[in-house]
């Protein structure tokens, strides 16, 4: 298997501190099957678009060491200058910054039915919008929020809100929304509800949907599930310290 790394140029100014934002495009071809965005720190943005092209943005801030100061204050020695790296292979198209990196945003367009893999490893958000196909999604510390989805999910948020809308196809496949430290909120169409079942340990649970929920004492704790359906896909959300809100997208 044959790899590639791109990194985009870099220009350095005399200031302790500056920004700066690239673009970069790639093709995909019908043999991709994963995309992966994997930050330390910073925010994610992933779109569906037309065309042949994955076309990724970065803005990430960079800072320079520090000259030294009479009277003795603190400074910094260490720089950071470094840019997300891309590999891309055969079956993945990968964009990755590392510990010692600035704080980036990527946005990323990309075309066709991938498997999507994002997270967060500090801080940061995760905002995917219109994604057709399987979706993985975690972030240490920061808000996801996942727009009209279609297919099956993974999502966590530990320290923010978990945000969740379904497209009106619903998922094709179990799936999952953790919380933490936010509110778990889910939207779904009421033509496409999946099999429910959701614990919220010390919050509440609301919800507007006209579908009947049971209480379940299990050994992790209460249950409120709906009925299961034989070959329905289920979703289990479950959240720590907040309240979980599961709401009709009709009004």
């Amino acid at each position: 298997m044959k790899s590639s790394t791109l990194v985009a140029g870099l220009w350095l100014i005399a200031c302790s501190s500056f920004s700066w934002a690239d673009t970069v495009s790639l093709p995909v071809t019908t043999s991709h099957a994963r995309l992966i965005v994997a930050l330390w720190e910073g925010d994610i943005d992933v779109t569906m678009s037309e065309g042949g092209e994955v076309r990724i943005t970065a803005d990430c801030k960079s800072v320079a060491p520090q000259a030294a100061v009479p009277g003795g204050e603190f400074r910094s020695l260490r720089s950071s200058a470094t840019l997300p790296e891309i590999v891309t292979s055969d079956e993945v198209i990968a964009i990755r910054t590392h510990e010692d990196a600035p704080r980036c945003s990527v946005t990323v367009a990309v075309p066709g039915r991938l498997d999507l893999h994002a997270r967060v490893n500090f801080e940061g958000s995760i905002s995917v919008h219109g994604w057709d196909g399987r979706l993985v999604a975690w972030s240490a510390s920061g808000n996801v929020d996942i727009v009209d989805h279609s297919g099956s999910l993974s999502v966590t948020a530990m320290n923010g809100d978990a945000t969740v809308s379904l497209g009106d196809e619903g998922i094709d496949a179990d799936s999952a929304i953790t919380s933490a430290n936010g509110t778990l909120t889910l939207t779904v169409d009421p033509n496409a509800v999946p099999q429910l079942r959701a614990q919220a340990r010390w919050g509440d649970i609301q919800t507007n949907l006209d579908t009947t929920f049971e209480q379940v004492v299990e050994a992790d704790g209460t249950w409120f599930a709906t009925k299961a359906v034989s070959g329905d896909p289920l979703l289990t959300m479950r959240n720590l310290n907040r309240d979980i809100v599961i709401r009709s997208s009709s009004p």
